[in-house]
């Protein structure tokens, strides 16, 4: 009896220190549901379309070590309530383990957005359709327009990266440097990819620089550069910024891309947004250019729901085949249709928690 006394009293003392040890870690469930009716055309089929735009599900968790130095972690996965099929694996978005610290910043590993895609500042913003962002300066749209040409996009989620974020110096500036070595090392190319990026933001004005260098990208021993540079204002209910940027495919294929976006809030819920831009061509002659124009209506419920409605249209050249990407299931443009101008008009529900 004594004995089973003994084995109760250490079975309840592990149990207690379990549940010390699980309340020093916060966690922390958090997601978006984001979806919409769109009425779209890739230019030349007119559809009427149920879109995900981006949902995703997350857990993300912090472990104090000490006053100033924690352990962090991060599991998101991109879902598409719609329509199950368009679901990512699981850990797909940013996931990682890491250190951090006010002092020295934060390191981590995992799966991460390189430096140059998360710059951003205030060029950004819209939703649905309206990220002309990812289309044309991180080079979505001028890699499907150039066809087979060996140009890569920018748009990096890395996986196997190793990513560190400065403290914040000066109460404004922030850098940011990512490595991604070459593990699988099947041939005796170098295939690792490099980032930085440099970020200033005091509130009212910001702007940044970022990098990004990916070694033999198009498996031929050349190397896919990218540079991007943001500047911005926040005056409050109006906010404007440009991004801007260049892809070189070191093979004689280059774009020179620019955003401008401005935002103002009419009230503490109705927020106006629209984006402007362009991609140029990527060689002399080539008539792959693209343009793009997208306007949004956004009308907070409460500071977790939004209703949304939007529109957005690209213009492409005779030979550019830049379509929308947004949404799961969007058509691309490819074989002879280049020269078409996609669109889509739509509304949304946007319900984060």
């Amino acid at each position: 009896m004594q004995h089973t006394k003994s084995l109760l009293a250490a079975a309840a003392l592990l149990t207690l220190a379990g549940a010390a040890s699980a309340q020093s870690t916060e966690f922390t469930w958090y997601g978006r549901i984001d979806l919409g009716l769109e009425s779209t055309s890739d230019g030349d089929v007119s559809r009427i379309m149920a879109s995900n735009f981006g949902s995703r599900l997350g857990i993300k968790g912090e472990h104090k070590l000490s006053a100033d130095l924690s352990a962090i972690f991060q599991v998101e996965t991109g879902i598409a309530p719609d329509d199950t099929a368009n679901s990512k694996a699981f850990a797909n978005r940013n996931s990682f383990v890491g250190l951090k610290t006010a002092a020295a910043g934060t390191v981590l590993a995992g799966t991460y957005d390189m430096p140059l895609k998360a710059l951003e500042g205030t060029s950004g913003g819209l939703w649905g359709q309206g990220d002309l962002i990812e289309i044309l300066v991180h080079g979505k749209g001028s890699r499907v327009a150039i066809g087979n040409a060996t140009f890569q996009n920018v748009h990096t989620r890395k996986t196997n990266v190793l990513h560190y974020v400065s403290p914040k110096l000066a109460n404004a500036v922030v850098a940011k440097l990512a490595y991604s070595p070459d593990e699988a090392k099947t041939t005796a190319l170098n295939k690792t990819v490099f980032g930085a990026s440099v970020e200033y933001n005091d509130g009212m004005f910001n702007g940044g620089v970022a990098i990004e260098n990916q070694k033999d990208a198009n498996g031929a021993g050349l190397a896919m550069k990218g540079t991007k540079f943001t500047l911005g204002t926040n005056l409050g209910a109006f906010t404007a910024g440009v991004a801007m940027s260049k892809l070189d495919n070191s093979a004689g294929r280059e774009t020179s891309n620019l955003v401008v976006t401005g935002t103002y809030a009419l009230n503490s819920a109705l927020v106006l947004k629209a984006s402007l831009g362009k991609s140029g061509e990527s060689a002399s002659g080539a008539n792959d250019g693209i343009k793009g124009m997208a306007f949004e209506a956004n009308y907070a419920l409460d500071k977790q729901v939004a209703v949304y409605g939007f529109v957005t249209k690209l213009t492409n050249d005779a030979a550019a085949r830049g379509t929308l990407v947004a949404s799961d299931n969007f058509p691309a443009i490819t074989g002879p249709n280049a020269g078409k101008d996609p669109r889509a008009l739509g509304v949304g529900v946007r319900y984060s928690f």
